[in-house]
């Protein structure tokens, strides 16, 4: 594990009090049967079973308790691409799938969370700053994998890297979202896009298929027969 995700696992492995622990997973399950806009502190009191009191000690507000998760939810992301972001498999579609099987979980596990954020980041400044940080973090990781690949003679030169990563990147917040929600005609649940997910990362980064995908190693791709003139 690379350093950047040690430190993710490292944060993410700190010790929370009983309360937090039970404010902060509270919320987690009331998500996974109310939108945000309808949950309050009172909520989140009476499902942890705790004391407004103590509800106080560790947080100011509704939004600082969604915040707390998130961020525990942004380290676990982090941890699960760095296989990705490190390259530490023995190559990049390895790397690429590993960290996509592990983001998807990520996700699924805290779908409701994820679904709440992303619905609720363009109207809170707090939300969305962390939104945005996850995101950039893993955009500019990954615009540092484009350039090392062009650099090595991996990958064909293209779009800048920050504006593909990026692009990359934001794509796959939204297509994650739409499959947790699932309900967008055509989009398979969140288990079934990781080779989809998968081709347009080994597409937009080295101008190829996956290794594997649709064709096996070494198999000459078919050329279809041009048309003949009208």
């Amino acid at each position: 594990m690379s350093a950047r995700g040690q430190a993710a696992a490292d944060r993410g492995a700190r010790t929370y009090g009983r309360a937090e622990t039970a404010i902060l997973a509270a919320t987690e399950q009331l998500l996974q049967e109310r939108p945000l806009s309808e949950l309050s502190v009172g909520d989140i009191i009476d499902a942890a079973r705790i004391s407004r009191t103590s509800f106080y000690i560790y947080f100011s507000c509704k939004t600082s308790v969604i915040a707390e998760c998130l961020r525990r939810v942004m380290d676990q992301v982090m941890v699960a691409v760095d296989p990705f972001l490190s390259q530490s498999a023995e190559d990049a579609d390895t790397a690429i799938r590993v960290s996509l099987e592990q983001w998807v979980a990520v996700c699924t596990v805290h779908g409701a969370l994820l679904r709440a954020v992303s619905e609720e980041w363009p109207h809170d400044e707090q939300l969305r700053k962390l939104w945005y940080a996850m995101l950039a973090t893993v955009s500019a990781g990954t615009a540092r994998v484009i350039r090392a690949a062009r650099h090595n003679g991996q990958a064909p030169p293209g779009a800048d890297a920050d504006a593909l990563a990026a692009c990359l990147m934001w794509g796959y917040e939204r297509v994650l979202h739409v499959a947790l929600v699932g309900e967008a005609r055509g989009l398979p649940r969140p288990e079934v896009i990781i080779e989809p997910l998968a081709q347009m990362m080994v597409g937009g980064l080295y101008g190829r298929p996956p290794a594997g995908s649709g064709r096996r190693a070494g198999q000459v791709p078919v050329t279809r027969p041009a048309c003949p003139p009208n």
